[in-house]
């Protein structure tokens, strides 16, 4: 039960920072923009993912700058679609 947890909780991790690389590779590569519907949502749930991942890890530096991450993408999604 102990492993699978673990596993669970690096899984976690791994999806947030899949999520986040995409959205900062397809912008960088011109593939997608930077106020587009597509990257502004893979960074609010990359973040998501990734404040979990450093909230079960404590770490709370890593936590608090995806959380403001994080708010700053919601900010910019209600201002772009709103």
């Amino acid at each position: 039960m102990l492993a699978a947890r673990k596993f669970a909780k690096e899984g976690i991790g791994w999806v947030g920072a899949l999520f986040s690389l995409t959205a900062f590779s397809l912008n960088s590569l011109n593939m997608i923009g930077s106020q587009s519907l597509e990257y502004l949502m893979m960074n609010i749930i990359g973040c998501f993912f990734l404040i979990m991942y450093a909230f079960f890890k404590k770490a709370h530096a890593s936590w608090v700058l995806n959380s403001i991450w994080l708010l700053m993408t919601a900010f910019a999604l209600l201002r772009v679609y709103m």
